[in-house]
């Protein structure tokens, strides 16, 4: 009876204030009741004033500490400053940055963008121009990228602001609705409300009933499923977390090699119009990072038939690969003495060479990382495994940027807008990164609060 009684305050306590049933699976909230537990007779729970003032500041220090590890991993992984705009509850503009490699997408705050806006931002008509200016603000003003200036040792892969999107989930949606539809179309109710409708509501409904009528138009929409589907996966894939640079260049072979099976007659045409969009995608670090991966030299591998029916060919017997490595080491070294540096042991490492001769290396490239791989057969070839495994290790898309939008939106909201910016960023800085470290922990991969 008693710890029914205790129950029933903490079932009061998340009705009375909207808080979701699902915190009760969270860690945190058990690490909580425990510490109660633990606590002298006499504890009394923060006041609210303690709570958003010198508690938070606390809370923030805290994360902070456990975070050196995660910012250890960018000396010898590297990472890359990855930002996003929004526009707050108070309509201010925002920019926020976060710092991205293998070990997660760590929140560094969120800057207001509104005087570079008025400034020096607006004229601009090209897009181009549009990221050097904020490149330039960041260089110049941002938290995260002015220890670049003062930290030789770190090095910055990349700034990243890419976007995906498509329609494929709608006309799935469409498919799956087709019956619902056409029952929708026969019911008294909607003829009802079509003949009540003006001249241009009648014919807006009339087309809708001819479309969901349609054959030719349903077979359209599977068609042009069967062509898209391979598009979706891979941009699904760009938005995981995780390793994704090694593995681009190959998922785009893989879709056009899906597309070409779902289509014969116009594959020609389509594959014009993703390739002219992959030329403006690629860059040379998605061909260093596919050049630099072990498993696709796994003889296995290349024996294996691509989607579509054509062979596979290492990384080193393609020459856009080739030549995008090149110009990687070309970018990388500051002169030619340090780019054959990266020259002369990408042939021992491609060719199979030294310590990627030993059979322990063939069979642990199918089943390591890229990054442990290189870390662990790496050591004859020191200054190539370090570009390895930073490059390795950067992020393909800004996705991560966006999603951290949807966490400053909960907290930031309509019905929290007497938050200022201030204490906003350090809940949004505390929440995102308590997750992510949250991530490495073993409670996250086995256990009642799995995941």
């Amino acid at each position: 009876m008693e710890r029914s009684a205790v129950d029933l305050k903490i079932e009061r306590e998340l009705c009375a204030n909207g808080i979701p049933f699902n915190v009760l699976r969270n860690p945190q909230f058990q690490e909580m009741v425990t510490a109660i537990k633990r606590a002298p007779n006499d504890y009394k729970a923060p006041s609210s004033e303690k709570a958003r003032t010198v508690l938070l500041d606390e809370c923030v220090g805290d994360v902070e500490k456990e975070l050196i590890p995660f910012k250890d991993t960018w000396y010898s992984h590297g990472l890359s400053i990855v930002s996003d705009g929004w526009i707050n509850v108070k309509y201010k503009p925002l920019i926020n940055v976060l710092a991205v490699n293998n070990r997660g997408s760590m929140f560094m705050y969120a800057e207001d963008f509104s005087e570079i806006l008025q400034k020096e931002f607006f004229w601009l008509e090209d897009t181009y121009n549009k990221g050097k200016t904020i490149v330039k603000y960041f260089m110049n003003h941002g938290q995260a990228l002015s220890m670049f200036r003062e930290n030789s040792k770190l090095e910055l892969l990349q700034v990243a602001k890419t976007r995906f999107a498509s329609h494929y989930i709608l006309l799935k949606r469409l498919t799956l609705y087709r019956e619902a539809l056409s029952t929708t179309i026969s019911l008294n109710s909607w003829r009802d409300w079509a003949k009540q409708g003006d001249e241009q509501a009648r014919n807006a409904a009339q087309t809708v009933v001819n479309i969901i009528r349609d054959d030719n138009f349903w077979n359209e929409v599977e068609n042009i499923l069967k062509i898209t589907k391979p598009i979706y996966m891979v941009v699904k894939f760009c938005d995981g977390e995780g390793l994704k640079m090694g593995e681009i260049y190959e998922k785009m072979d893989i879709m056009l090699g899906e597309i070409k099976y779902a289509m014969e007659l116009y594959f020609s045409q389509v594959k014009q119009i993703l390739l002219n969009r992959w030329e403006k995608m690629s860059i040379p670090l998605h061909c260093l990072g596919f050049a630099l991966s072990p498993r696709f030299y796994d003889t296995r591998f290349l024996e294996t038939i691509e989607p579509g029916g054509e062979k596979r060919t290492a990384p080193n017997n393609d020459k856009q690969v080739v030549n995008g490595v090149l110009e990687a080491f070309n970018r990388i070294g500051e002169n030619e003495a340090e780019r054959n540096l990266l020259r002369a042991p990408f042939a021992t490492f491609h060719m199979k060479k030294g310590l990627y001769s030993l059979l322990a290396a063939h069979l642990d490239v199918v089943t390591m990382e890229a990054i442990d791989g290189w870390s662990t057969y790496g050591a004859k070839t020191p200054e190539l495994a370090e570009v390895a495994k930073k490059v390795l290790s950067q992020p393909i898309s800004s996705s991560s940027a966006e999603r951290n939008w949807s966490t400053y939106s909960n907290i930031h909201s309509v019905k929290r807008n007497r938050l200022n910016c201030k204490t906003a960023d350090k809940l949004v800085y505390a929440h995102s990164n308590i997750r992510m470290i949250s991530r490495f922990s073993e409670s996250y991969k086995e256990g009642p609060h799995k995941k």
